[in-house]
């Protein structure tokens, strides 16, 4: 079976309005390990990130959202974006879907930074796409796991409804 891919098409106005790009979810096994270093960088920072749950996984990723890189060492945020931008190509002729630019040559094509930062999120909303409408399950399933693990689950200033898109 393939790994899902999406055609994203840049929205904004500016000089990549139009351009389109492929992104490729990460097999299983990289997403997780791509996951559990972006839980253990964000956890590393120190920072209070809301919707991460010690040991969530990419449930916990989904439901802190892009913003989990925020608070990280900005070289380890680099690579773990970096990471996640390797999963993009370019289409520079959308009527030939075959011929792609990697991520190493795609960038270059790309002349806006906001551009950097839609990618970004469409990227991370692609391998964290079957979490949605999930959201209040894993933090249901977190509070039960916390309750009989440890006693009760304590209570968060933001609701996992608060941190989904």
């Amino acid at each position: 079976m393939a790994l899902k891919s999406v055609t994203v098409t840049v929205p904004h106005d500016g000089d990549d309005k139009g351009k389109q790009f492929v992104i490729t979810r990460m097999s299983a096994i990289e997403a997780d390990r791509w996951g559990r270093h972006c839980l253990q960088a964000a956890a590393a920072s120190g920072g209070d990130i809301p919707g991460i749950v010690e040991g969530g996984g990419m449930a916990s990723v989904a439901a802190a959202g892009i913003g989990i890189f925020a608070g990280m060492n900005p070289d380890r945020m680099d690579e773990l974006l970096d990471r996640l931008m390797q999963q993009i190509e370019m289409l520079p002729d959308p009527s030939n879907p075959n011929t792609r630019l990697n991520w190493t040559l795609a960038q270059t094509q790309i002349e806006e930074i906001p551009t950097v930062a839609w990618l970004q999120t469409e990227a991370f909303k692609l391998h964290v796409d079957f979490f949605k409408g999930a959201g209040r399950l894993f933090s249901l399933l977190s509070m039960m796991l916390a309750v009989e693990n440890n006693g009760p689950a304590p209570q968060s200033e933001t609701s996992m409804s608060d941190t989904q898109s």
